[in-house]
């Protein structure tokens, strides 16, 4: 966190050899070439005044390391921010879900403290507390106009009230009670089967009608903005219908409507690229724990399976998923053009970033759940300052619990102001790491991230299926309780995992048991582990927990994660599922004395 650090780095900046002149980010952001000019004080203000703030969110997009998207893939939405920005390659999430990460993004809290642990699709999950305050709530006690547009999937009357193609009700006025005006939105049925292709166009145009009037009339009162930009893109792979192209369409067996590619010229591109290494790592495999298992039924009852032998199948659902990337990027596009337009480029932070990854592929898996795996917990994250040069790359570890600090700190309140905002987050300020991002090391900012997964949903994928079979067959959802249909929550589907830079340790529990494991029995009586070493392992394809060779470095990591838990968290007890502690959702401290 942090933001009294400001005179540090007003005075490292000062000796930061040439720096980007915010004229010159205006050139980076058309496309053009920038030229060195002197960087002006970070304050917080430019010449005329605060910076404002644009923030762009997509959906399930991973990051991708270099040599992993195909020769020539164009995204140049991407490249003019990095181009203009910094890139954090190391930037994670801290928990998954859509509404679980969205949660922490938006509040700088963990679903410990958020209590959105699953989607708000589901019976089991509130709204989130209007009494949490938001990033919008923090920027407007900055001093901001706080807007927001796209999805927010934080409120579960968004998802219940409109219904495609006929929306009843626009939820400006729910918005405003989590400190964003101007939404103008019908909520988040956009997120449905190809929600991103039929709505980003849409999103983005909001956004851009906001910037040609709003942004231009806030900016002749000098008073600063922040715009929040929530894209569902390349979320829609998530519905795609994987058969071949002009075979017949089938009758879709899962919960949630499934399509095939768009008519569209940007979905007809073909992509080379060979599958991931460990796309054929059984799901048996030695130390790979049941949750994977679990939570990839799961996910198929709700879709469709893809069948594992398939390779044609997957090879489509990548294409897609690229596709999908480039369809957001278009969009993306639009909303630099119109901030381009507004004049107000060189005076305007942009922060990109994504909710979670996918697996795509990689371990058998595809989408997100119950695992900690890269593919799904490495996001993009690129800040564009007009105060620094772009095209810079840092390695330090961030998470999405830093971004609301982080913004909060490059604000133009006075430092005592923003210090009072944001005590209460555990997140660290990132700006500093601007300023010489290429010398930041791994653990700059921290030593480790911190992931929680206390996903319902996904713990048993027999219970779907049974469920599924059950509806289908005529039986209603409030009978299957009743029918003897309930999840075991014995099995282990909670996850708590850490990422150190070089390590990412994670260790599985069943929601019903909650435990901070202090030695390796108790670790072993009520968990599954995964620990793998990115370094010389970076595909995660050998589980290091699997061998007792590895048990002191295993107890050092399990000591890193309690000692994140304890000082972002504290009580770690399932006290945010339902019914609270209890209801039972942790191993007794009595019973964790016998091990």
């Amino acid at each position: 966190m942090g933001s009294s650090g400001d005179a540090t780095r007003r005075d490292v900046l000062k000796v930061v050899a040439g720096g980007t002149a915010a004229a010159s980010l205006s050139t980076e952001l058309t496309g053009g070439s920038a030229s060195a000019a002197s960087a002006p004080d970070f304050s917080g203000e430019t010449a005329s005044g605060p910076y404002n703030f644009l923030f762009i969110l997509v959906d399930q997009q991973r990051h991708f390391r270099p040599g992993e998207l195909p020769n020539g893939f164009p995204l140049p939405a991407h490249d003019r921010l990095r181009k203009a920005g910094t890139t954090f390659i190391n930037h994670r999430i801290n928990s998954c879900v859509c509404t679980s990460s969205r949660s922490v993004i938006y509040t700088g809290q963990h679903i410990q403290q958020t209590k959105m642990f699953d989607n708000t699709n589901f019976p089991w999950i509130k709204s989130m507390s209007t009494e949490i305050p938001t990033l919008g709530d923090m920027m407007r006690e900055a001093g901001y106009y706080t807007a927001y547009k796209g999805k927010w999937h934080l409120t579960r009357e968004f998802e219940e009230v409109n219904k495609l193609g006929s929306p009843t009700k626009i939820f400006t006025a729910e918005m405003e009670e989590y400190g964003f005006s101007d939404y103008l939105g019908i909520g988040d049925i956009i997120a449905h089967t190809q929600g991103g292709y039929l709505h980003d166009g849409m999103i983005a145009a909001s956004a851009g009608s906001w910037l040609r009037g709003k942004a231009r009339q806030l900016g002749t009162q000098g008073k600063p903005w922040m715009l929040a930009v929530n894209f569902v893109n390349p979320h829609d792979v998530m519905f795609y219908d994987t058969d071949a192209p002009g075979t017949p369409i089938r009758q879709q067996p899962g919960l949630t409507p499934l399509a095939r590619d768009p008519v569209d010229p940007l979905y007809a591109a073909q992509w080379q690229f060979d599958l991931p290494a460990t796309h054929r790592q059984p799901l048996d495999h030695p130390g790979r724990p049941k949750a994977h298992t679990d939570f990839i039924q799961s996910s198929d009852a709700v879709v469709v399976p893809i069948d594992p032998a398939d390779d044609a199948r997957w090879v489509r659902r990548h294409n897609y998923y690229l596709n999908c990337m480039r369809d957001v990027d278009r969009n993306i596009a639009t909303l630099l053009d119109e901030l381009q337009a507004s004049g107000q480029a060189d005076r305007t932070i942009i922060v990109m970033t994504a909710d979670h990854g996918d697996i795509d592929g990689a371990h058998f898996l595809h989408g997100k759940g119950a695992t900690a795996y890269r593919e799904q917990n490495n996001v993009p994250l690129i800040i564009v300052h007009p105060a620094y040069p772009g095209g810079r790359e840092t390695r330090a570890i961030s998470s999405q619990l830093d971004l609301a600090p982080t913004l909060v700190a490059m604000t133009a309140a006075a430092p005592e102001k923003k210090a009072a905002i944001i005590a209460a987050l555990k997140g660290k300020d990132l700006s500093p790491v601007l300023a010489d991002p290429a010398s930041a090391g791994l653990n700059a900012v921290h030593d480790g991230v911190l992931f929680n997964f206390n996903m319902l949903a996904s713990v048993d994928g027999d219970f779907v299926y049974k469920a599924l079979d059950f509806i289908h067959k005529g039986g209603k959802g409030n009978q299957l309780k009743a029918a003897g249909i309930v999840p075991d929550l014995r099995k282990r589907g909670a996850i708590r995992s850490v990422f150190d830079g070089r390590y990412t340790y994670a260790r599985y529990f069943s929601p019903k048991q909650h435990n901070r494991p202090a030695s390796m029995e108790q670790i072993r009586a009520f968990n599954d582990v995964e620990l793998y070493d990115t370094q010389a392992d970076p595909l995660e394809a050998k589980n290091l927990a699997a061998s007792k060779s590895n048990g002191e470095l295993l107890m050092a990591m399990n000591e890193k994660l309690n000692r994140l838990i304890d000082a972002e968290v504290g009580e770690d007890r399932g006290a945010m599922l339902p019914g609270g502690i209890e209801a039972g959702w942790e191993v007794s401290a009595e019973t964790m004395k016998g091990f």
